[in-house]
């Protein structure tokens, strides 16, 4: 199964968070632009922030990508509009701590950064054993409380970055899958639910996809 197969059989339990009213119309509202303008995070981290969320679901000759559908548009207007000012801090926490480890990994910032460069970040983070992702949501969960005394503090750079980049991740597939665009014409979308029947064909039943909701 390829990662385009994947991501159209996620289930719920990957990036869901509940979807209000704010929320869907910063999903209706985003579109995909040639020159993204971020509302909450500076110019060369929303260049990060594409590369990534389009490394992350690319588009190919059948469905459109993340990018495409402005799944990186929502993620900033997000930050920006619905987060509290403690988790915007700790986002601003994160991608100073990614910025520090592009440059010593690559010699160069944020804004000079190619697909490639940000393809080998998420390896290295995304990819790592469930071992060691444990011990970086562990020491994330230590920053944490530690933040709450005292907001100076910063937690640990490459848990930080893994924080960041997985975040980011969960953001990407949860606004993909939630966009009018991938809804609507990717995934099984039924606009009318509620039928319960007990012995279908799998062809009546989206044919495995994820119901769009």
């Amino acid at each position: 199964m390829d990662r385009r197969q994947a991501i159209k059989n996620l289930g719920l339990g990957a990036g869901f968070l509940v979807v209000t009213p704010t929320i869907m119309s910063l999903l209706q509202s985003c579109t995909s632009e040639v020159e993204f303008s971020p509302l909450f995070v500076p110019k060369a981290e929303g260049h990060a922030l594409r590369r990534i969320v389009d490394l992350i679901i690319p588009s190919d000759t059948m469905v459109p990508g993340a990018v495409d559908v402005g799944v990186h548009v929502f993620i900033d207007s997000y930050w920006n509009s619905v987060i509290l000012e403690e988790q915007q801090q700790q986002v601003k926490i994160g991608f100073n701590l990614l910025a520090e480890k592009f440059r010593n990994t690559f010699d160069k910032e944020l804004d000079e950064g190619k697909a490639e460069d940000f393809d080998q970040l998420l390896a290295t983070y995304l990819k790592t054993s469930k071992d060691q992702q444990k011990a970086y949501d562990e020491k994330m969960a230590e920053f944490y409380i530690a933040f709450d005394k005292d907001p100076t503090v910063r937690p640990d750079m490459d848990a930080g970055v893994y924080s960041l980049l997985s975040n980011i991740r969960s953001m990407t597939i949860w606004g993909w899958k939630t966009s009018e665009e991938i809804g609507e014409n990717v995934l099984w979308y039924d606009p009318v639910p509620g039928q319960q029947k007990g012995c279908v064909p799998l062809s009546e039943a989206g044919n495995g996809k994820v119901m769009s909701l």
